[in-house]
């Protein structure tokens, strides 16, 4: 017989993971995937500013022009699975609970399923990030770098409310220890409204990261929710009791998820690698 769990305690298990995830705060559910694998988001592109000429007869406001657009496919890659089993007979041999398979599973979503998610988030952020930005941190330069970084968005006329940085442990130590950051003011946790936000600085939530979740030398990422669409279309785990085969039960899971950065709103993403710069400079569009 199959258990699934959303008889039981699955009504729960979107909510722990969504709890979990420490991504969440820097996207959205803008785009619909219901029914399909792809969606195509159209852009409409604006027409140029004109100077008025009131002897221009018909034309005063300038000779007219379509209004053109563009199209962005996106199409969902991300399927994800796991199973394993807990044989009847070492259950039956271990001490009471150990081998639970509500609490496997729970290992398994906080473990597997939670830190996969926001590694495959994280690194799609960085790739399509708008500003790229390589130098070797220390004390001396980290909040001035970090601060580079959010400039270049605000020059790009984005939000700056809203805004929300994922950076690393080592970046995070850095930072506080330069001199030119204040932290009595900006580290402070007294507004702490995400999942491992730490503070702010220069006006941008500050959210902890473990380094194996960034791409490799990532020292922060800066982005806006309303860059990036993270749909998770499937989310589906069960509990299988002595199926056929099997004296035990059987665990399985499935998550169908994925996440993408708008063309139009790439340059309201930025990445800080700490090494030595090679060929990504602060302004690299990564079309």
């Amino acid at each position: 017989m199959a258990i699934n769990l959303a008889e039981k305690y699955s009504t729960q298990v979107d909510e722990v993971i969504r709890r979990g995830l420490l991504s969440t705060a820097g996207t959205n559910n803008d785009v619909e995937f219901g029914g399909a694998q792809t969606v195509k988001v159209y852009s409409l592109d604006t027409a140029p500013l004109n100077d008025y000429d009131p002897t221009a007869g018909m034309s005063r406001y300038g000779t007219p022009v379509e209004i053109e657009d563009t199209v962005q496919e996106m199409k969902m890659s991300q399927q994800k699975s796991f199973t394993f089993t807990i044989d009847k007979t070492y259950e039956a041999d271990s001490p009471e609970g150990v081998r639970s398979a509500g609490k496997a599973l729970q290992r398994q979503i906080d473990q597997v399923i939670i830190p996969a998610i926001d590694t495959y988030r994280f690194s799609v952020l960085a790739d399509k990030a708008g500003t790229k930005i390589e130098k070797v941190l220390d004390s001396t330069n980290a909040y001035s770098t970090f601060v580079e970084a959010n400039t270049a968005i605000t020059d790009e006329e984005f939000p700056v409310e809203g805004r929300v940085a994922f950076c690393s442990n080592e970046f995070i130590e850095k930072l506080k220890k330069d001199g030119g950051f204040t932290k009595a003011t900006e580290l402070a946790q007294d507004k702490v409204i995400f999942k491992g936000m730490v503070g702010d600085c220069d006006g941008v939530s500050i959210i902890a990261v473990p380094k194996r979740r960034l791409p490799a030398d990532t020292a922060f990422i800066i982005t806006h929710p309303m860059c990036a669409p993270a749909p998770v279309k499937l989310q589906e785990y069960k509990i299988h009791k002595d199926p056929p085969g099997i004296a035990g039960t059987l665990v399985e899971g499935l998550l169908y998820h994925d996440i993408f950065v708008f063309d139009k709103k790439k340059k309201a993403v930025a990445v800080c690698y700490d090494r030595q710069a090679t060929a990504l400079t602060l302004g690299d569009t990564n079309d």
